[in-house]
């Protein structure tokens, strides 16, 4: 997580040493993953500390609990989509206890790819630390002006599984606004109701 957030850094500083643009007033805005580099970054001294921040679909459980839901629901729509699971939770325990995942050959090819992208040598260390992130974690620490938004047809976040434990750990904090779009999927788009004529 370091070399994301030292990315960050430089690009607020490039950003910050603009004539035009009032270091005093940048916000930062992250969606999904980028939820918790946004959320390194506001919760930690920085040169130019942001104003505020905009967390779009962050994820209220671990990363990897996460992960599993989202495989929990295409296994329930796969005949054996239960046994699926079990394969893919004993995969994923390994990978949690520092092992290697070795997932069941018999799984199909696109899950046994969502796996081996957490154990590719190009995204470790990276994909071990993030498994267990979860924005819930930072909230607490959060002292400036924060707008969480969960969209309500979003298949990767949950408006219940992830924004109740994130709006538990803001519990208290009035700078901590959230909103839960109705039609908004996981990246805010959504089919709007037509204007009148």
């Amino acid at each position: 997580m370091r070399s994301h957030l030292d990315e960050l850094v430089a690009a607020v500083a490039v950003l910050a040493g603009h004539d035009g643009i009032d270091a005093a007033r940048i916000a930062g805005l992250g969606n999904s993953e980028g939820t918790l580099h946004v959320l390194h970054y506001a919760t930690n001294q920085q040169e130019v500390p942001f104003a505020g921040i905009v967390l779009a679909a962050p994820p209220g459980r671990p990363v990897g609990e996460v992960l599993l839901s989202q495989l929990a629901l295409q296994a329930a729509q796969v005949p054996g989509g239960a046994e699926f699971m079990s394969e893919v939770k004993a995969a994923a325990a390994r990978y949690e206890a520092g092992e290697p995942m070795n997932p069941d050959p018999r799984l199909s090819d696109s899950v046994k790819m969502v796996l081996a992208s957490f154990e590719s040598p190009g995204n470790l260390p990276l994909a071990r630390e993030l498994w267990s992130e979860d924005a819930a974690d930072f909230l607490p620490e959060v002292e400036i002006p924060t707008l969480i938004l969960i969209g309500r047809k979003d298949l990767q976040v949950d408006v219940t599984l992830d924004g109740t434990p994130l709006q538990r750990a803001a519990a208290g904090k009035d700078k901590i606004t959230f909103a839960y779009p109705a039609h908004a999927n996981h990246v805010f788009k959504g089919r709007c109701a037509p204007l009148p004529r």
